[in-house]
């Protein structure tokens, strides 16, 4: 057993695809990463050493619908699923009418303004979920011309890659994986955006950098922990985007950014998932 990751797979009977949504929601408030559906159920991802088999079933008991749920883990190596996920599994992501996001196995998006293309690892975020959905579609309405950016939890670097193509200027992304580190790199270098300032760490390797716009698409704890690093490192009048927590965590966000200088101004939802914009006074 030397997997880096545990696979849970769920068996809703009767399946139906909002008991699955349901399930992977509360998944990821326990530490899920990647969710992926089956005829039958979904299969769900998560760190090795985050797993939790009462958390699990925990999920399970609170699942409203009125079905039967089973379940059964095993260990995998992230390598090997990740390489099955995207030779059968990942698709390309269309975001409004001018994005692309896609892997090199899918030759897309050619009649596309921003034609992302990425060696996706399901970990870090590949852009199908709905929280990477929104902050792009911030980007893709936010002037961004000659702006300096940080992409802060970058992951794949989706989000710091479109700022790029969208003019910014300085575009810094940042994420305290190692393997994430390397996929950031790679995917730069794949939309010929090697100027790109990819750092390994948290919140502290924003170091003394300020920015006029930064994109955090965290969780709601590091989200509240690192605000003040996030406070000082926007410019005046510079906006802040974060997404990556529910509907529920908005008042929570919000009163925290409120005392380190930030006004709410607006925010988008998908599901229960929420993304918000607020600027530095």
């Amino acid at each position: 057993m030397t997997g880096e990751y545990i696979e849970t797979t769920l068996v809703i009977n009767p399946y139906s695809e909002d008991v699955a949504d349901v399930m992977a929601a509360l998944l990821a408030a326990e530490g899920y990463e990647t969710f992926i559906p089956t005829e039958d159920g979904i299969k769900c991802y998560v760190l090795k050493e985050v797993y939790s088999e009462q958390a699990v079933k925990d999920a399970i008991e609170q699942n409203p619908f009125d079905c039967t749920i089973e379940y059964s883990t095993i260990e995998v190596e992230d390598e090997d699923w990740n390489k099955t996920w995207v030779e059968e599994s990942f698709t390309s992501i269309f975001i409004g009418e001018e994005c692309v996001i896609h892997s090199p196995k899918d030759a897309v998006g050619e009649d596309k303004k921003y034609n992302i293309l990425i060696n996706p690892i399901m970990a870090f975020g590949s852009g199908h979920h709905q929280t990477t959905a929104m902050m792009t579609k911030w980007l893709l309405n936010e002037d961004i011309e000659g702006k300096t950016v940080l992409d802060m939890g970058c992951g794949t670097a989706i989000l710091a890659i479109v700022a790029t193509k969208r003019g910014a200027n300085n575009v810094c992304a940042i994420d305290i994986d190692q393997r994430a580190y390397r996929n950031a790199i790679d995917n730069a270098t794949l939309n010929n955006c090697s100027q790109m300032d990819v750092r390994l760490g948290g919140a502290e390797a924003i170091a003394n950098s300020t920015f006029d716009i930064i994109l955090a698409n965290i969780n709601k704890n590091i989200l509240i922990a690192d605000m003040e690093k996030y406070a000082k490192a926007t410019n005046s009048n510079g906006t802040l985007f974060v997404s990556g927590f529910y509907a529920s965590d908005i008042e929570d966000i919000a009163a925290v950014a409120l005392n380190h200088g930030f006004n709410l101004v607006a925010k988008q939802e998908d599901t229960d998932w929420v993304s918000l914009k607020f600027i530095k006074r």
